[in-house]
């Protein structure tokens, strides 16, 4: 993508499958176009430590502190549904997903359960859009006065 078509408020095609695959719990994308619904996407991961983490993470609970073992569960929990997600958006042949939402809770002691949820859609850039609000406004005026005070350089040619 040049400058210019990024100053005009166009935004990159994202190519979808899997090389790359967008997502927001917004219902769109400032500057895309949703041209197909794919449908439900989901991603679930149930993950546990063992039993030693579990028991010295129990006895932390008395002396206070971070539980650093069960943040670590629940970021691996968390990364391994959305992953579950994507390739679930990827064989729907989707380029995004949209209204993303999590859903956590402890399936047992010492476990994490994370299930992971949106819509798959195809998505493509809108040409020549240009935000709304303060950036927009930015936008469309430096276009504006470039355009009214452009400078047109000519070369000398050689004899």
């Amino acid at each position: 993508m040049n400058r210019e078509d990024l100053v005009a408020g166009t935004r990159p095609d994202i190519e979808g499958g899997r090389k790359k695959i967008i997502m927001t719990g917004a219902d769109g994308f400032d500057g895309y176009e949703i041209v197909e619904y794919k449908g439900m996407t989901w991603g679930i991961s149930v993950r546990a430590k063992d039993m030693g983490q579990d028991c010295a993470m129990g006895c932390k609970q008395f002396t206070g502190g971070e539980l650093t073992s069960y943040s670590q569960l629940g970021d691996e929990s968390r990364q391994k549904a959305i992953d579950k997600m994507l390739q679930m958006a990827a064989r729907q042949k989707a380029n995004a997903i949209i209204n993303v939402e999590f859903e956590l809770s402890g399936a047992a002691q010492g476990a994490s359960e994370v299930v992971v949820h949106g819509t798959a859609v195809v998505i493509k850039p809108i040409i020549g859009y240009v935000p709304a609000g303060a950036i927009g406004n930015i936008l469309a005026d430096m276009q504006e006065n470039f355009e009214k005070h452009q400078i047109v350089v000519k070369s000398k040619q050689s004899k």
